[in-house]
């Protein structure tokens, strides 16, 4: 029992670390890149590149495990996006919103800034016309003086 049990510990020893992949082969640039253009599948609208809490997210983990092995045999990141399409379905490969869609958020800032402009350029105006017609109004010059006189009556 004793020499089953450390033929065993030999073993896994020994097979255990061809097995293993590293945390820097798993982050490193080229699995990132790819990683990248592929939104995790497990709910947090993310690419698998993220550093979400708990990290490392499961689900990328293992997504960036299989690209590695990919890369080790030679697939190219075309290919590997297209295997990653066909087993997790066509959503799962992000993509950019490309120039219409990057034009159209700018487009909507802008128009957004006019309009915050021309409103506080048209009230502050109206506002300071106002105050300026009311100075010549005749009946308020009326009271005006019968305000004058009730406060000299004061002192």
């Amino acid at each position: 029992m004793r020499r089953l049990r450390n033929s065993f510990l030999v073993f896994a020893l020994f097979v255990a670390p061809s097995f293993a992949q590293s945390a820097e082969e798993l982050e490193s640039p080229a699995v990132n890149r790819v990683a990248e253009k592929l939104l995790c599948p497990c709910g947090c609208k993310m690419n698998m590149a993220c550093r979400m809490e708990p990290y490392p997210c499961r689900t990328c983990w293992d997504n960036k495990k299989k690209i590695l092995k990919l890369q080790s045999a030679g697939f190219s990141d075309q290919a590997i996006l297209d295997q990653f399409a066909r087993e997790q379905g066509k959503e799962v490969v992000a993509n950019p919103p490309g120039m219409m869609g990057s034009l159209s958020m700018y487009s909507a800032a802008i128009l957004g800034l006019i309009l915050v402009v021309w409103v506080i350029r048209r009230y502050s105006r109206k506002g300071a016309v106002a105050g300026a017609a009311s100075m010549d109004d005749p009946e308020l010059s009326r009271y005006h003086d019968q305000i004058e006189k009730e406060v000299e009556k004061l002192d």
